[in-house]
């Protein structure tokens, strides 16, 4: 009767310091994330170019999220989306279907909208 009262001990206690472990990964990740600055913080303005041309601001936060605005003709659309790395996240567009596709190490890359296109550059201010 000891020997399963003992294995049942032990594995309990193999749980819960398991448990704990996890928990204590999980704090020091929140934690790596609070003291993260993207290295491309700051606002960025340029142009883009091709089928359609303005000026482009892009304003990077210190979690890396990224305000996009597009202003050409007098008239300005905005929308967030984020850095991975250098890079922009390629899965969100404007309302009015404005995407940048590029990175910012680089400083350049290109545009669509609808069948529009062209390039973008952006220097750091």
């Amino acid at each position: 009767m000891k020997k399963p009262a003992i294995k049942l001990f032990i594995i309990c206690a193999l749980i819960s310091l398991q448990s704990c472990e996890h928990i204590l990964d999980q704090a020091e990740e929140k934690r790596a994330q609070g003291n993260f600055t993207s290295e491309f913080m700051g606002k960025w303005t340029g142009t883009y170019s091709g089928d359609l041309s303005g000026s482009l601001t892009v304003n990077v936060a210190k979690d890396a999220s990224a305000g996009v605005t597009r202003s050409a003709n007098g008239g300005t659309d905005f929308y967030w989306t984020s850095l991975i790395g250098s890079s922009f996240n390629t899965t969100v567009k404007s309302p009015q279907g404005f995407i940048i596709y590029g990175n910012l190490q680089n400083k350049s890359g290109t545009w669509e909208m609808g069948s529009a296109k062209g390039t973008w550059s952006l220097t750091k201010n």
